[in-house]
């Protein structure tokens, strides 16, 4: 007998019947016969940002489809995807991930050390290879990963707020529209007299926090206890204004209190989780493990939050992931990308055992009214809602479960002067 047959024989007349998606790779037909002939990015808009979109497409006919994290107009992305990445993988298998990120990580290492644009181009093309390990074995993403039949959905919490949350009314109209549409989470940003993109400096004022802690205390009232609210600092507080925003919201009890200390790491964020009376969290700027390492061994948070365009990629936040474990540490996700990446990222979400909630944007008027999250959801060609009870909804059809809808990318949100991929 050989060896396949009796493996398959042996799993299915004993307990290893939950094993049968891994031999089902060994044992599918295009396993180690594809060869990448082509690498192309284009640059749209689906949603608030550029979102560049790679297209990998191989001798066999499949052809993968990945996001990367923006830039500030996606030129940069583009071009090393263009002419750095692609003579790298072209000619090459896609089974070979670790091969070829590391390839790509090493060639790209004096754009940036593994961090900013670089970093975003090869995880745009990181999800397009993960996407055709998928068409090719015949599995959903997140299943390979290790999410499993169990695992149908990922909790997601919207990424919004009260337009005023002093004002009880509009607290109570925010509520109204968060319960209505299912989601048991929200990240509302603080009250500042300056805007956190336009910063002077990293003080808050006393009259701050108190405007703090009246306005989340609205929030809880309307929103009830039940209710997950996450107070969102934009990496924009020193220390001592940082500990006195935690004292002043942690009568509602936030799931957490986001970037409250500049995006580094240094001691300050020890002293600061071991005095705060919230839990703390960050992560959203960190790139590959060795960012997240410092923050995670000398326990200097109390959650991560992991960006998987901006990390390195989905093998690179299941590592990230991993050594949160052995710390305890539980792991949420952070996500300003459209909906292909948010798929993407998703797919990681529902591997990781101790996850707590995955980032949902509804600014976009199609999003606010309950469709979809983070742009439009009709250019994935999804087979369910993307979202449903606060819920990000997983495919089972193979790799990300996307069949891109093209034409209407190419109607409404091609950048100016772009060309279409062929």
């Amino acid at each position: 007998m050989k060896r396949r047959k009796f493996i398959r024989n042996l799993a299915l007349t004993t307990s290893a019947l939950t094993f049968i998606s891994y031999l089902d790779l060994l044992a599918n037909s295009l396993a180690g016969k594809v060869k990448i002939t082509n690498v192309q990015c284009v640059l749209t808009k689906i949603g608030f940002r550029v979102s560049p979109l790679v297209k990998i497409t191989t001798d066999v006919g499949l052809v993968g489809i990945g996001e990367c994290h923006h830039d500030e107009n996606g030129y940069g992305a583009k071009d090393i995807i263009q002419n750095v990445c692609k003579p790298i993988l072209m000619g090459n298998d896609p089974l070979d991930l670790e091969y070829l990120i590391f390839k790509m990580s090493t060639r790209t290492s004096y754009f940036g050390g593994n961090h900013g644009i670089a970093t975003h181009a090869i995880t745009g093309v990181e999800f397009a290879l993960w996407d055709l390990i998928g068409k090719i074995t015949e599995q959903p993403v997140h299943k390979i990963l290790g999410g499993g039949k169990h695992v149908s959905e990922v909790r997601a919490y919207a990424s919004s707020g009260p337009k005023n949350m002093l004002d009880m009314d509009s607290c109570i109209e925010f509520a109204e529209l968060m319960k209505g549409q299912g989601w048991t989470a929200c990240k509302t940003n603080i009250l500042r007299d300056q805007d956190w993109s336009k910063l002077n400096n990293r003080r808050l004022s006393n009259p701050e926090v108190d405007r703090n802690a009246k306005g989340y205390a609205n929030m809880r009232e309307a929103l009830g206890s039940d209710f997950d609210i996450a107070v969102h600092c934009h990496w924009e507080l020193d220390f001592d204004s940082a500990l006195r925003l935690a004292n002043g919201v942690a009568p509602i009890r936030p799931i957490w209190m986001e970037d409250p200390l500049p995006i580094a790491y240094n001691e300050q964020w020890i002293k600061l989780t071991e005095r705060s009376p919230v839990p703390i969290l960050t992560g959203e700027n960190l790139y590959t493990r060795d960012d997240f390492r410092p923050f995670i061994v000398n326990q200097g948070l109390n959650l991560i939050e992991i960006d998987v365009s901006m990390a390195g990629g989905l093998l690179e936040a299941k590592k990230i992931a991993d050594l949160a474990e052995l710390y305890y540490i539980p792991v949420c996700t952070h996500n300003v990308a459209g909906p292909i990446a948010t798929i993407a990222s998703a797919s990681f979400a529902a591997s990781v055992r101790e996850f707590v909630a995955h980032e949902a944007f509804i600014a976009n008027p199609i999003n606010r009214n309950g469709k979809g999250i983070n742009g439009d959801p009709d250019i994935l060609g999804y087979d369910k809602d993307m979202i449903k009870n606060g819920h990000i909804q997983l495919s089972d059809r193979p790799g990300f479960g996307i069949s891109l809808n093209e034409k209407l990318i190419q109607e409404k949100y091609l950048i100016d002067g772009e060309s279409w991929w062929d």
